[in-house]
């Protein structure tokens, strides 16, 4: 009988639990911060805004790069479909073209049957 005791736990919910309550640790222990803090409401917000500038600064600097590259895969993904296409599009054509040459030899094959058939006669 299987037994779920015996199963191993997941790495996977460990690690994602505990960045949970981590970062719901930092949240609560920021807040109390902000609550005991004694600085005046406009010195703390200039320090707010110090702190958040370098911040906003990194997520804008990683967002653009994040932009360029989606981009840049965007582009190389069409261009490969393009190629991909045309090459498809140039198979498609021999083939057909290869089909008329075949067509055209047994047309070519069953007109000269009945004459040959005729002239020898």
């Amino acid at each position: 009988m299987y037994n779920r005791i015996d199963e191993p736990q997941s790495t996977t919910s460990n690690a994602s639990g505990f960045l949970l309550g981590a970062l719901t640790g930092a949240l609560v222990g920021a807040g109390v911060a902000l609550l005991f803090a004694p600085k005046t409401g406009k010195k703390m917000r200039e320090d707010l805004m110090k702190q958040y500038q370098p911040i906003a600064d990194k997520v804008s600097n990683f967002t653009s790069d994040a932009m360029n590259r989606a981009g840049d895969l965007v582009n190389r993904a069409s261009d490969r479909a393009s190629d991909l296409t045309d090459q498809a599009s140039s198979a498609a054509r021999d083939m057909v073209d290869q089909g008329r040459g075949t067509v055209n030899n047994m047309m070519g094959q069953s007109q000269s049957g009945p004459n040959s058939a005729k002239s020898r006669s």
